[in-house]
């Protein structure tokens, strides 16, 4: 077992994968979700989601979240990040930009602007994560 250096953890991390967001919750077990992000210049992990959805009000309620990112190949590879949250809600036009830039990482250009076209018109939050925690191992 191996600790990824930061230039490492952060190559992987810029490649296209889903992440696993987790949520503390009161006298259960975490919220765990996937979820696709992208990532600012300054490290910082954002995502999409509904505003009144279960993730954002507990995000809300709680503060902080964990992210964890894998490999599922080998060499077996993964990077966790716990940090404070930040939710904003997006307007409109914000929306439509965050959607179509994040899909876009999955998806491809086209099909990230076709994403964020049929995307329902439900109001959304972007999610900002700070990574104050990181955990980044290669196995095998």
């Amino acid at each position: 077992m191996a600790e990824m250096t930061d230039t490492e953890r952060d190559d992987f991390l810029n490649e296209r994968r889903v992440a696993v967001l987790a949520i503390e919750r009161d006298a259960k077990g975490p919220l765990c979700a996937p979820v696709w992000y992208r990532r600012t210049e300054s490290g910082d992990f954002e995502i999409a989601m509904a505003n009144a959805s279960a993730k954002a009000r507990l995000l809300r309620a709680r503060g902080r979240a964990t992210l964890c990112v894998q490999d599922e190949g080998r060499p077996y590879r993964y990077v966790t990040a716990e940090g404070p949250v930040a939710l904003t809600v997006l307007t409109a036009a914000q929306c439509h930009e965050a959607l179509s830039d994040i899909a876009a990482r999955y998806l491809g250009a086209e099909g990230g602007a076709q994403y964020a076209e049929a995307f329902p018109g439900h109001e959304e939050a972007l999610v900002s994560l700070t990574p104050e925690r990181w955990r980044t191992e290669v196995l095998g």
